[in-house]
């Protein structure tokens, strides 16, 4: 099973480890492994590195009990897991099948994620490595496009971000699908097919199986290269704004005694540039509620009119929260 990998993959995961500059010789890493391509060959690429980087590498394999085939895939990735003389952990969803899709989709990625968390806590862990590619980065970029995104969406997917105190690294991120299956075939690594990838009424099997190629054919053969470069130089904007945001943040924001609420400052925050005080509500709302999914850029319209009238009023915004602007202040808070 261990055969020589393909230099191209060997050598970029390897660079990608060493740039991100967050593992050392001894530390453990999780590696989410489904059974499919992408995921077998990052196992594959890392219990290949594991002795010249010092890394211990353990295999997680989470069963949604979506499909018939979910328990195959799950003696498949044993099995694999075994002929790399890696260790390998099982998790399964607990609970009813919520009946909506993309429930079903929310919940699977919350249990999955918590599932991660603690074996990497129960390991002494320090990363979580997950194996998009660059086609998984163009597709996202691609469906927030469609969706309305700003900036934070066109960023797609980061190949290192830190969620609760876990580090998730992504090392096949710059990597294109086609190298991944050609590293596969080339050292002949058998790996499963989800079924469910080719079903079109999900708009990212869409986006993957219509839109990208037809983008391709008819518009520019790199598509998916320039999408994955827009999200990079947006990702720079993006950061260099968050971190300008964040001073600003700790300048103007006062807690006070409500855990409940963050109050901004009135004359200081309407004093901002309207990129900065967008980049203040969200930072508010992830200190209430740890995301901004549901964040539109309708509810950061509707706070600027707010701002702009100067009068008491409220802004309902998802999650049970609201923004509240009163003579003094402006308050993101729960509703």
């Amino acid at each position: 099973m261990n055969k020589t990998p393909g230099i191209d993959i060997l050598h970029q995961v390897k660079a990608s480890i060493i740039a991100g500059d967050v593992l050392s010789p001894g530390d453990t890493v999780v590696v989410g492994v489904s059974g499919g391509p992408d995921s077998t060959a990052l196992v594959h690429v890392l219990s290949c590195l594991r002795h010249e980087l010092g890394l211990s590498v353990h295999a997680a394999h989470f069963n949604h009990g979506w499909r018939k085939s979910a328990r195959t895939d799950e003696r498949f990735v044993g099995r694999l897991a075994r002929q790399l003389g890696v260790p390998c952990w099982h998790g399964a969803r607990r609970g009813k099948l919520p009946r909506s899709r993309v429930s079903l989709e929310e919940e699977g990625r919350r249990q999955r994620f918590d599932f991660f968390r603690r074996l990497a806590e129960k390991l002494g862990a320090r990363a979580v490595m997950l194996a998009h590619t660059q086609d998984d980065l163009a597709e996202t970029v691609l469906m927030h496009i469609l969706r309305g995104s700003g900036l934070q969406g066109m960023r797609g997917i980061l190949s290192r971000r830190r969620v609760e105190g876990l580090e998730i690294i992504r090392p096949l991120l710059n990597i294109p699908k086609r190298a991944v299956l050609a590293y596969l075939k080339r050292n002949k690594i058998p790996f499963r097919i989800d079924p469910s990838n080719r079903r079109t009424e999900f708009l990212r099997n869409r986006i993957r199986l219509e839109l990208l190629p037809l983008l391709e054919k008819k518009y520019s053969r790199n598509i998916r290269g320039l999408l994955a470069g827009l999200a990079d130089t947006v990702g720079t904007d993006y950061d260099f704004l968050a971190k300008a945001a964040e001073k600003v943040f700790v300048e103007l924001a006062r807690g006070g005694a409500n855990p409940k609420a963050v109050r901004f400052e009135k004359k200081g925050f309407l004093r901002q540039p309207v990129a900065v005080r967008r980049m203040l509500i969200r930072l508010a709302v992830e200190e209430l509620r740890q995301n901004t999914n549901r964040l539109t850029l309708t509810h950061m319209r509707a706070v600027e009119a707010m701002a702009r009238r100067g009068k008491i009023a409220d802004v309902h915004l998802p999650g049970g929260l609201r923004v509240r602007q009163d003579a003094a202040t402006v308050s993101v808070c729960l509703a």
